[in-house]
């Protein structure tokens, strides 16, 4: 995913666009995030699955996240 479109994509105001530029290619895998947020220390986006926080793995395949520090 290119950080800097995304940012840019949400800068305007094109939130679902931005999200579909993070799945592009994998909208039907389990834990596809449905929705994401913007963390106001790093700036990078957190994606989440309902209610369960989701990562990308180095080959790009979502999965439930294994970071306990939120």
């Amino acid at each position: 995913m290119d950080q800097k479109l995304f940012k840019s994509l949400c800068k305007d105001g094109k939130f679902k666009e931005a999200l579909g530029l993070a799945t592009q290619g994998r909208e039907q895998e389990k834990f596809t995030p449905s929705r994401f947020s913007i963390d106001k220390k790093t700036g990078l986006p957190i994606f989440y699955r309902g209610n369960k926080r989701v990562e990308a793995d180095e080959t790009g395949e979502w999965h439930l996240s294994k970071n306990t520090k939120f």
